[in-house]
């Protein structure tokens, strides 16, 4: 009777085991490709995105959400350095080794789409719940290529005016609704800047120039003068324009009169503007969150934090716009199953886009973008006409990430005074003429 009892349990043990075992098979699981840092110490259990305060945080949040209501789906994260990522990307694909789902920035998936490297996802969407009609018309062209939807538009990525209200109180410079007042014209924004710096002792503006933030402000400056960077076709660069030489002549004369100070390193920039000693800091959207916290904090000189798009100074009220897209690389290794589960991935990630949006970046989608409870969100307001305004490269434009660092290095030597202007903008027509024809 003992024996039998003894082999009773055993076998129902065998069948615990063995059920136990079909169940962790039958979890599919899919690899997530991104950048965004590493925040698991902060944020590895953490399944609430509205505890996050950075880009990291948030994305985490909601990858650790996803796993959790979606059981039968294990998304596994593979963090990449943000430099290195796509050098990374190219080596996986050329060994067969790809990620189900990977982050990509709108400025490269026009070429990996017509190099044939991600999958058509038109089709797709549809099935899973994407409505990609809810696409804001600049998200959906970086994503469209020839008519075929190739990706999922994540975000708006902006360059912004992030000032500290209460030193533009000091210099008198709030307007009625207590904003500060914005230079509607180059000669409007030395003034403000001077009269800023005599009545506060600080200089206007926090300039940071390493080559990704100086592109930003020239590409700004280039298009709200209506200049075109591609006048004959997409495969040869016009730098040595009126255009181009205003822009990058205003940016080197507020720091050669004192009244921007420039930062080869843009997290000294930011310091410096949260210790209260500059009125303005360039940066991006996704700096928002940060400062909104440096502002709570009582050990930061930030009290009044406002934040705006950059100042219109010229006929077009044009504002540079990037974005991130999740992109499902082809493979030859993925099953179908994990082909499914991607595709829930994205949908979630699709239906949490104002989630993702709590870091600072402006949403893809038009419900999200039009929604309450996005536009309550801190400083939201100040920035909804972003979108409307927005200002990219078209895709069909090659080596895109290329050009754009290579004009910001040309740019940065010329305003720290290593180059004249019309040198650096000559050498750095040369450089993105010579990447573009190698790229034909």
């Amino acid at each position: 009777m003992r024996l039998n009892k003894t082999s009773t349990a055993l076998a129902a043990a065998a069948l615990v085991a063995a059920l136990c075992a079909q169940a962790a098979v039958a979890q599919t699981e899919i690899r997530f490709a991104r950048f965004f840092g590493s925040c698991e110490a902060d944020f590895a259990t953490v399944t609430d995105p509205s505890r996050a305060t950075n880009e990291c945080g948030v994305i985490t949040a909601l990858t650790n959400q996803f796993n959790q209501e979606n059981p039968d789906i294990k998304v596994v994260t593979e963090i990449v350095e943000w430099q290195p990522y796509y050098e990374q990307l190219a080596g996986r694909l050329a060994a067969g080794d790809v990620p189900d789902v990977s982050v990509m920035h709108a400025d490269v998936l026009g070429e990996f789409a017509r190099r044939g490297l991600l999958l058509p996802l038109s089709e797709d969407f549809p099935e899973v719940g994407i409505d990609t009609s809810d696409f804001v018309a600049s998200g959906r062209e970086n994503v469209e290529v020839d008519g075929e939807i190739y990706g999922l538009p994540q975000d708006f990525i902006s360059w912004l005016w992030h000032t500290n209200k209460a030193l533009f109180a000091e210099a008198e410079m709030l307007d009625a609704e207590g904003n500060p007042v914005m230079p509607t014209s180059v000669e409007e924004l030395f003034e403000q800047a001077a009269a800023f710096k005599e009545r506060t002792g600080k200089p206007y503006l926090a300039l940071p120039v390493d080559a990704g933030s100086i592109a930003r402000t020239f590409y700004t400056l280039v298009w709200q003068q209506g200049g075109d960077f591609f006048p004959q076709d997409t495969r040869q660069i016009a730098l040595q324009t009126p255009e181009a030489v205003e822009a990058l002549t205003v940016l080197k004369r507020l720091v050669d009169e004192g009244l921007a100070t420039a930062y080869t390193d843009g997290s000294v920039g930011n310091s410096e503007f949260q210790q209260g000693g500059t009125g303005v800091v360039t940066q991006g959207t996704w700096m928002i969150a940060p400062f909104v916290a440096a502002a709570d904090n009582a050990e930061m000189a930030l009290a009044d934090y406002g934040v705006y798009p950059l100042p219109q100074l010229y006929a077009d009220n044009a504002q540079f716009s990037a974005g991130h897209t999740w992109v499902m690389l082809k493979s030859d290794r993925r099953t179908e199953e994990q082909r499914q589960g991607a595709l829930q991935f994205m949908k979630f990630l699709y239906d949490h886009n104002g989630d993702w949006a709590r870091a600072g970046h402006l949403p893809s989608r038009q419900s999200v973008l039009d929604s309450a409870e996005f536009q309550e969100l801190p400083h939201r307001a100040s920035i909804m006409s972003i979108p409307g305004n927005a200002r990219h490269h078209p895709n069909t434009i090659n080596q895109q990430r290329v050009m754009f660092f290579t004009i910001g290095e040309e740019l940065s030597a010329a305003v720290l005074g290593q180059k004249g202007i019309e040198q650096a903008l000559a050498d750095a027509e040369n450089r993105v003429n010579a990447v573009l024809r190698r790229a034909r």
